[in-house]
């Protein structure tokens, strides 16, 4: 009967040899394929985190070195830099390293992401039911808002956003809404950095008529806008937040602006303020904590 070949003769994903012929966890014998514009070096930082598991919850340098097959002085400067930006931790009193809490945050965040969308789907359709427009699921990305899902109007004089297209977070309803969600430092500190350039004719670019409109915003429960973004499409959004009340995404109603009636703007809002309700609520956000009423008093200017 032949031997099985030894783990010392196999390779890490990363293409080096094992040390101490220990293959990395969840690695195949077969070599990975590499993707051809990889880097090899963030290809080695996924292979050090993903070394851990419930069983191996702390290791050692020498620990990673045989799990991944990296040098001990490449294993020790990733080390150091994951440490650094807190994907790891290492305990001051054994030298032993552990996942850290950023991966929680990442983790949080995309759990967010697929239940909220999971929830919303519904409530969007029966509001894009009930209007015959398109409604569309956004959340902050940075600096941008960026769609993740759409309920498609069936009017053919309609607007489709495509997913994962990113808006700045200064024009359009959806990303005021996201916008006046941000601390007041975070907004000062946004508008430190960005060049609020025009889009449109209606596009707000003076921080102080910005920071007006999110006051309103936070007052009201909603946003609107008219040719802000997009000429001749209206918008109006709301907030969708989560156990904690914190904003986490957005539902937004698209238009062409010959539509956006007194009539159509009261019976959209009641619905987007209705069903992000809904929503938040099954995120766990409590009934009492939900949005307060919606305002849809007559504004003096058009909604920009």
């Amino acid at each position: 009967m032949s031997r099985p070949p030894t783990r010392a003769a196999q390779k890490s994903p990363n293409g080096n040899p094992l040390v101490k012929g220990q293959l990395p966890r969840g690695a195949s014998a077969a070599p990975a394929k590499k993707a051809p514009y990889a880097i090899e070096s963030l290809n080695r930082a996924i292979d050090i985190l993903s070394a851990f598991d419930h069983a191996r919850p702390e290791m050692s340098l020498n620990d990673i070195m045989q799990m991944t097959g990296l040098a001990k002085t490449t294993a020790f400067r990733m080390m150091v830099t994951l440490v650094d930006r807190h994907l790891c931790d290492q305990d001051p009193a054994t030298g032993l390293y552990s996942l850290g809490f950023a991966m929680l945050h990442f983790a949080e965040i995309r759990r967010r992401q697929a239940k909220v969308r999971d929830l919303a789907m519904p409530v969007m359709r029966d509001i894009r039911d009930q209007l015959n427009e398109t409604v569309v699921l956004s959340i902050r990305c940075g600096d941008y808002r960026v769609h993740i899902d759409a309920a498609e109007g069936f009017d053919p004089m309609r607007r489709m956003p495509e997913p994962g297209v990113r808006v700045p977070l200064y024009a359009g309803a959806a990303s005021k809404v996201l916008l006046a969600a941000m601390s007041e430092l975070e907004v000062e500190s946004y508008f430190n950095r960005t060049v609020l350039k025009p889009f449109q004719r209606n596009t707000i670019t003076s921080p102080a008529v910005l920071k007006r409109e999110m006051r309103m915003i936070r007052r009201n429960g909603y946003a609107e806008s008219r040719s802000e973004l997009i000429l001749g499409c209206a918008a109006m959004a709301v907030p969708i937040k989560d156990y904690t009340g914190q904003t986490i995404a957005v539902i937004d109603v698209l238009t062409p602006e010959g539509r956006y009636t007194p009539a159509f703007r009261q019976a959209g809002l009641r619905l987007l303020t209705t069903g992000a309700q809904r929503i938040s609520e099954r995120l766990g956000l409590p009934a009492k904590s939900t949005a307060k009423r919606v305002r849809t008093r007559r504004r003096s200017r058009q909604p920009d």
